[in-house]
């Protein structure tokens, strides 16, 4: 696998494009090997424009951190970071 930097680059290159679909199978290699990477997850936001992608990200959110973190108080805070910054982007469309 690349590395997460050069995923990342990638990721990017394709929502430039407006290749959601490319970018989101990317993502979803990122957070498997990294489920906390939050700039992964930012860019996840990003690529949701509809009220309901977002609210499908809130669900994938909460399957990754039951099945693939720890209970770590950081990686909580972490968490609610995350979600924080999905419930904003609903709030604004």
């Amino acid at each position: 696998m690349a590395k997460i930097w050069e995923l990342l680059d990638q990721t990017y290159s394709y929502i430039g494009k407006k290749r959601y679909a490319e970018a989101q199978s990317v993502l979803d290699k990122i957070l498997y090997a990294d489920p906390q990477n939050v700039e992964a997850w930012d860019a996840y936001i990003h690529i949701c424009t509809t009220r309901r992608d977002l609210e499908g990200l809130k669900n994938y959110i909460a399957r990754v951190w039951e099945t693939r973190v720890r209970d770590e108080d950081y990686l909580q805070a972490t968490q609610r970071f995350i979600l924080q910054r999905v419930d904003e982007k609903m709030s604004s469309l």
